[in-house]
């Protein structure tokens, strides 16, 4: 009798112990889509700037693989374990410059005061100057 109640009480231990990992397999797994934050992260910055900016649908068209590219780029960069932190730094602030001189060259000059004054922000809240 004692030895059930030890075996029962055993089982009852790891059952308690194996249900979390037991939910972790069965829970639903679901897909990374165009909207999801690391997939489509351009897709809503674009949106955001349409908003912001009052972009045309012809400036969006114009935008959206740039933004896709500078993605891209990032994506490739971050991915190089052979630069020094420094030099991929570097690269990363000339991917920022040229994607957003792209972007500009789009923009009307009130738009370009608009991306700008955004653009500010965004250092501001990085702690750059």
């Amino acid at each position: 009798m004692k030895s059930l109640k030890s075996l029962l009480s055993v089982l009852a231990l790891v059952a308690f112990a194996a249900a979390p990992a037991l939910r972790a397999q069965v829970a639903p797994v679901t897909p990374a889509t165009e909207t999801s934050h690391h997939r489509g992260h351009h897709g809503e910055h674009l949106k955001k700037l349409t908003k912001t900016l009052g972009l045309t649908d012809a400036q969006a068209a114009q935008i959206k693989p740039i933004l896709k590219d500078a993605k891209q780029a990032k994506h490739t960069l971050k991915s190089d374990t052979t630069l020094a932190k420094k030099d991929r730094h570097e690269k990363m602030k000339e991917i920022r410059q040229s994607h957003t001189a792209q972007i500009l060259a789009i923009l009307t000059p009130d738009q370009q005061a608009k991306f700008k004054a955004i653009r500010g922000q965004h250092k501001h809240k990085r702690g750059s100057a």
